[in-house]
């Protein structure tokens, strides 16, 4: 990532395809996903993630106290009851059960925003 010092504390990421993100296993998947912090904020909390979600991986319904806004950048994702993709946003309310995961036999990767710190708590199907 390339951090502009010459305007404060802005970050400017020129290729987010290019990042290179950490293997996860969080509790909602089959399997570990690639996860990179791109900002956390240290007033409210507010945390932005760079997401890579391999193909086939199965996710589980969940929710998080923070409000997620997801941003897809390339692939499919299935989103509750629907498939979208590069280009397509969604809104997640705080505390509403929520599904997404890959669509299809292909990855996806995607910016993941939290209106405070992130955590997640599985739901039954």
């Amino acid at each position: 990532m390339t951090e502009a010092t010459a305007f404060g504390e802005a970050i400017v990421v020129d290729s987010l395809g290019s990042i290179e993100a950490d293997q996860r296993k969080l509790a909602i998947y089959d399997r570990d996903i690639g996860i990179q912090l791109l900002h956390e904020d240290p007033r409210s909390g507010a945390e932005h993630y760079l997401i890579r979600y391999p193909a086939g991986l199965r996710a589980q319904l969940h929710r998080h106290t923070a409000a997620q806004m997801v941003v897809v950048l390339e692939g499919r994702l299935a989103v509750n009851d629907q498939i979208i993709g590069p280009g397509a946003y969604c809104h997640f309310p705080a505390g509403e059960p929520m599904f997404h995961a890959p669509a299809g036999d292909e990855p996806c990767l995607f910016v993941s925003i939290f209106d405070g710190p992130s955590d997640v708590e599985p739901l039954d199907a």
